[in-house]
């Protein structure tokens, strides 16, 4: 029989283990409750009473929707929209273990209470690249799929971090995998098997607060910082904006809404400056207010009173001048995005938008957003912020980046076409160089002209001729409409060689044409373009000494290739057929001309 004694200790043990619980007590929208026991989808706005969640639970919030979670400490955590959180491990002595799949948490973590030697009693969280640890902070973690980039924005208190692979047994690609079916109707999900969940607790809070902390970043109030390498440690932290820290800290519901810079309202849509004195004063950080790169240690620093844009994770520093606030100690941000009023979310600059692994991307082509791309993109990879900059850095140019910058060429060129008079056929070749230049556009239109100089090479010798050399210019506009098709009209001043069977000789006639060009790319690799193009060519009639040369038209088709070697340059080569008739008069020359053969032209371009 059991004394009293053991009764109340056994007792209390089980109460001990009972105690540790997560509810959902509020929230909006519709979430979902995954377990192994099933699946539910609740309209969190009827929310009645509490929702007690079980271990190994994954709760997905779709848009515009937020979960309100609580645990018997009186520990708070909001989920997000568009989020998936497995809740892990609850326990009273050894803390509470989630894992974030997507999108991003807020947790207000209260102090530690009184534990045994030994024991802990924290909120951990952990992602495919990062590990977070909070006591007594109220913190904001973020995880994008697409980037693997996790960050870590701290309100109050300090909250550490720690960067890890996605295959560490730490990982919580580790834990839990899950996908939609093909219908996208139903997620699909398994937990692998995983006993060391408490033991998993205590050597992460040894790897986040032990004696021997290595590359642990301890964010501090206001300040940011993230993993947005897989090859070095989780950023030192840096302050933000003051200005986006307040309202961000005001946004306790997570609402993710954002707005186009079009936007007029000034609760939507406000600068990052002026920074009033009545905000939010981050901490005083460790790293270099201009940023800092050692490449010995791989620890890094973006400039100070940058902006945050909550979805890609990415950090968008100061630009180069921008002036530095005493009162704040932080860089006063005016041309890089400005934010939303009523939410602290970042909103890219008109004609912009933020890709997770690209950086900025040009919606509505303009030269004045191309611009602006490259300006903030630069910034990006100077900060060393662009989870993916050796990709982006070496990819080529996009169809819209090529109209809004100039494009200098230098090619060789060979036009092989035979000209069929009514006395028979002559082979009149031609070949050369060509200069060619593209003026920057305004993202679409683009004006461009090429000059080129060729040698007669004619197989014809029973002619006399004293030609030596060609002239040919070529002005033009080309429109482009979409990522794949163009359009193109040019003005062409050509010297072509006439054959007069009357006196048995080789002349040059000075033809003025009219061209237009239809294009689209074909193939699209990562430095490979192919374009299929086909146009018309109308010449005008004109009066030379001893004959007239009569208006006529032809049609060509062909294709270009451009391998790009880098993002500035590119050698090409392009082959057109062309088939143009037209006419010749006067003197006893009186002949239709048909004029058919191949241009082939190879060479380098370079863009500036």
């Amino acid at each position: 029989m059991l004394s009293k004694s053991t009764l109340f200790v056994l007792s209390l043990i089980f109460s001990i283990q009972t105690i540790a619980a997560i509810k959902l007590n509020s929230g909006r929208g519709d979430i979902s409750l995954v377990s192994k026991n099933g699946s539910r989808q609740i309209d969190a706005t009827k929310i009645s009473q509490e929702i007690g969640l079980s271990q190994d639970t994954l709760i997905i919030t779709e848009d515009n929707s937020y979960a309100r979670l609580v645990n018997d400490r009186g520990d708070t955590i909001f989920i997000g929209p568009n989020s998936k959180v497995t809740i892990e491990l609850i326990n009273a002595t050894e803390g509470d273990f989630i894992s974030l799949h997507a999108g991003l948490v807020r947790i207000m973590a209260k102090k530690q209470r009184k534990v045994r030697e030994g024991r802990f009693d924290r909120v951990f969280v952990r992602t495919n690249s990062a590990l977070v640890g909070l006591e007594n902070s109220d913190s904001l973690i973020l995880y994008n799929i697409y980037n693997n980039v996790t960050g870590a924005l701290t309100f109050t208190g300090k909250a550490n971090m720690k960067r890890v692979n996605r295959s560490h047994k730490f990982s919580a690609g580790e834990r839990l995998v899950f996908r939609r079916s093909v219908k996208e109707q139903k997620i699909k999900f398994k937990f692998r098997t995983n006993n060391e969940l408490q033991n998993f607790s205590m050597e992460i809070n040894e790897v986040l607060f032990g004696d021997n902390l290595k590359d642990v970043s301890t964010v501090a109030r206001g300040q940011y910082s993230a993993t947005f390498h897989d090859s070095r440690p989780v950023s030192m932290p840096v302050k933000i904006n003051p200005l986006q820290l307040s309202r961000l800290y005001s946004n306790r519901l997570l609402d993710m809404t954002v707005y186009s810079e079009d936007t007029d309202s000034d609760d939507f849509n406000i600068a990052p400056y002026p920074l009033v004195s009545n905000l939010m004063k981050p901490a005083e950080q460790v790293s270099s207010y201009r940023g800092q790169y050692s490449a010995n240690q791989r620890r890094y620093a973006p400039k100070a009173g940058g902006l945050i844009d909550l979805v890609s994770g990415i950090y968008i520093p100061p630009e180069k001048d921008a002036t530095f606030n005493e009162e704040y100690r932080v860089y006063e941000a005016r041309e890089i995005g400005r934010i939303n009023g009523s939410n602290g979310n970042f909103i890219a600059p008109k004609n912009l938008t933020l890709d997770p692994n690209r950086g900025f991307v040009v919606v509505n082509n303009t030269h004045e957003s191309i611009e602006k791309q490259n300006q903030l993109n630069n910034l990006l990879k100077s900060n060393l912020l662009l989870a993916s900059y050796k990709n982006v850095s070496g990819k080529k140019m996009t169809t819209a980046e090529r109209f809004s910058s100039n494009i200098i060429g230098l090619s060789l060129v060979n036009q092989g076409y035979t000209y069929g008079y009514g006395s028979g056929d002559f082979e009149l070749s031609k070949r050369g160089i060509e200069l060619s230049l593209a003026l920057i556009g305004n993202g679409s239109f683009r004006p461009f002209a090429k000059f080129r100089l060729l040698n007669e090479n004619f197989e014809t010798s029973a002619f006399s001729n004293n030609i030596e050399r060609f002239y040919q210019m070529n002005l033009g506009l080309d429109y482009q409409f979409g990522h794949i098709f163009y359009l193109s009209g040019q003005l062409s001043i050509d010297e072509e060689p006439i054959v007069l069977s009357a006196s048995s000789s080789i002349v040059s006639a000075t033809l003025t044409n009219f061209i237009g060009e239809f294009g689209l790319k074909v193939i699209n690799l990562d430095k490979l373009d192919l374009f299929a193009r086909a146009g018309a060519k109308y010449n005008l009639a004109n009066a030379d000494d001893g004959f007239d040369v009569d208006s006529g038209i032809g049609f060509y088709f062909g294709a270009k290739a451009d391998y790009w070697l880098n993002r500035a340059s590119f050698i090409f080569a392009e082959f057109d057929y062309l088939a143009h008739s037209y006419s010749i008069s006067g003197g006893g020359n009186d002949s239709d001309v048909d004029m058919s053969g191949a241009v082939l032209n190879i060479g380098y371009r370079y863009s500036f």
